[in-house]
This record gives structure tokens, sequence and C-alpha cells, in this order.
């Protein structure tokens, strides 16, 4: 293995998501076509073509944002 593919962030589909937040992968749809329209819901995503791909950082730092901005 090289050292540029060791070293390379961890990358999602919508189904890696899903596995991690639970949130159904129509629900995820519906985020990314919010966002394209430039409202801030959802984790960050970028596309490789027609994929859909999400860095696992930014889902975790979404997940975190949620749990402080439900934090009493």
């Amino acid at each position: 293995m090289s050292a540029a593919i060791a070293s390379s962030p961890a990358i999602l589909g919508p189904e890696g998501v899903h596995a991690k937040t639970g949130h159904a992968l129509q629900t995820l749809a519906n985020w990314r076509n919010l966002r394209n329209r430039g409202e801030t819901v959802g984790p960050k995503f970028f596309k490789i073509g027609r994929l859909v791909r999400y860095f696992e950082a930014d889902v975790d730092a979404w997940i975190a944002q949620q749990a402080e901005s439900t934090t009493i």
C-alpha cells in the first residue's frame, strides 16, 4: 500500500452514513437537496462523478454538533 493511500481520509457513501447515524437514505438525499439550495442541514457531502460521498470526519463533526445543540 502506498503512503498516499494509507494517509488518505476515510470516505463514506450514503450507506455508510446511514450505518453510522441511523438516518434513512431518503432523509440523507433530502438533506443533500436542501444543502444544494443553501440550507445547512445534514453532514457536508461531495460528488465524484455521479457518486455521492462524505468524509467520515465531516460526518463525525456533524454528529458532535448535533449532540452539542441538543444538550440542555
